[in-house]
């Protein structure tokens, strides 16, 4: 009789309804958040990202160097997010928000799949508010496309495995992730460990060798061919590219200095100092709750998600730290074990009170105080990292807001000479092309012998050269090098 009346509550009955709301309110303040205002800015690899981009032709596709052969899913998302919106701080993260909220919903669904609605939700929104997922997602470069392909190609194979009504849709478009996935550094070390898994599980290996449809899997290979026949040119003409595809450094002399900077990205709790991102990747308590999910995982080993995750993280381990750059790759398999680790909290408190529903509830208020803790920590980590660490905040260029703020104040009928450094040309040459805030934006690299324009706008290190008092010093919020552009008015303007 006591369940029937727990059941009675409003509350009860709409739990997940409101804890859906609270992951999708969540997840949109996040993403608005990260995108919009945190950082606000750019970091060197972003704008070299939207550089590589903007290079990409499509038409060529069959026949690009490595640099835009690798990565190249992203790279057209990018390129086409530029064409359209411009070059700016939002256009060159727009591809990474969309792909983050999709990643965030796919791994929700994916969650579900595999555990019951009460750890999916717990585990996805303590997923979505980690400071690592918020990088990756605000990030103008394709390290939210591993979280995105990896959630994708897991769901599409618990679809397959699940015999699903639409299972052989959902093969195809898993042929179709996987083939996309190898153009990504690493990814198929993941599909690898599906493979494993699906020769070593005994369920996993009657579905594929005796229930799979043997013309479906003919298609799909032919799907996954055509995709991946430009990376498949591209390595008959530069084998190289292998090696980048499977994480193989030029050089193995830098492995304990790898080692150390891991070590350091994951579990320098004491001292958390930071570089280009936020460290240590992950929290304390979210650690903690990593490593219940790694005993679980080691205490339940029959099952197929135990099998694909040991393999998965056997191949990445030492291919992190001979890469340890590819933060990003690492994501979704400590996502799943920290899933792992809440289903084993829950499941272990409810073993406890088996027949009474009220300790059962109400009992689960300090894993309630937990996950709170977890997210707030998680926000508040990432927001002050980028706001108080001078490190990180030293990561990001703030000038094109800057420039594109003032742009934005003149007339249309404007003619500017930006003068910059030869590291930034190549990009500001591609914002002067995209730019539609005035009539002619001259792009140049040296202070002499200046085209004539109605302003000239230089970056701080060519000032001295300009024999004139500037009429405005466009600064940052930076206490140190705030000056960032100087502008001229010629005599007639």
């Amino acid at each position: 009789m006591v369940r029937p009346r727990l059941t009675k509550f409003a509350f009860y009955r709409y739990r997940y309804v409101f804890a859906y709301t609270v992951f999708g309110l969540t997840l949109a303040g996040m993403l608005l958040l990260a995108g919009f205002y945190l950082p606000g800015a750019l970091t060197s690899t972003e704008m070299h990202s939207a550089l590589v981009s903007n290079n990409v032709d499509a038409s060529q596709v069959f026949n690009l160097p490595p640099e835009q052969l690798i990565y190249l899913p992203y790279r057209l998302l990018q390129s086409v997010s530029l064409d359209i919106f411009g070059v700016s701080v939002i256009s060159v993260k727009l591809p990474s928000i969309i792909l983050g909220f999709a990643s965030a919903i796919g791994l929700l669904y994916l969650l579900n799949l595999w555990y019951k609605k009460n750890v999916a939700i717990i585990a996805a929104i303590i997923a979505v508010t980690t400071s690592q997922f918020l990088l990756s997602s605000q990030a103008g470069q394709a390290g939210v496309s591993y979280i995105f392909l990896t959630v994708m190609v897991l769901i599409a194979a618990s679809m397959i495995a699940r015999q699903s009504t639409y299972a052989k849709i959902w093969a195809l478009i898993g042929f179709g992730l996987a083939a996309i996935s190898l153009y990504m550094p690493l990814n198929i070390y993941m599909l690898l460990a599906l493979i494993l898994t699906a020769i070593v599980h005994p369920h996993a290996r009657y579905l594929v060798f005796q229930k799979s449809s043997k013309p479906i899997i003919g298609i799909g290979l032919i799907i996954s061919l055509i995709i991946a026949l430009p990376l498949i040119l591209g390595i008959i003409h530069d084998p190289s590219i292998l090696r980048t595809l499977f994480g193989i450094p030029d050089s193995f002399n830098d492995i304990l200095n790898n080692a150390s900077m891991l070590l350091g990205n994951y579990g320098n709790f004491a001292n958390p100092t930071s570089s280009s991102i936020i460290t240590p990747v992950y929290g304390l308590g979210l650690v903690g709750l990593i490593f219940v999910g790694l005993y679980r995982l080691f205490t339940a080993k029959y099952t197929a998600r135990s099998y694909l995750i040991s393999f998965w993280l056997a191949a990445l381990i030492p291919l992190v730290i001979l890469n340890p750059e590819f933060v990003s790759i690492t994501f979704v398999p400590v996502m799943l074990l920290a899933a792992l680790g809440v289903d084993y909290l829950i499941s272990s408190w409810y073993k406890l009170f088996p027949k009474n529903p009220y300790a059962r509830v109400f009992g689960l208020v300090p894993l309630g105080v937990l996950m709170i803790g977890l997210v707030l920590s998680s926000v508040d980590r990432y927001a002050y990292g980028l706001h108080y660490d001078s490190a990180v905040y030293a990561s990001y260029n703030y000038d094109l807001p800057l420039l594109q703020n003032k742009l934005r104040s003149l007339d249309d009928g404007t003619s500017v000479v930006l003068v910059t450094s030869k590291d930034t040309i190549d990009f500001y040459t591609i914002f002067a092309e995209h730019q539609k805030y005035i009539q002619s934006l001259t792009v140049v690299s040296k202070s002499s012998n200046l085209p004539p324009a109605d302003i000239t706008i230089t970056e701080r290190d060519f000032a001295p050269s300009i024999k004139k008092i500037p009429s405005e010093i466009l600064v940052t919020r930076s206490s140190t090098s705030a000056n960032r552009f100087y502008l001229y008015k010629n005599d007639a303007s």
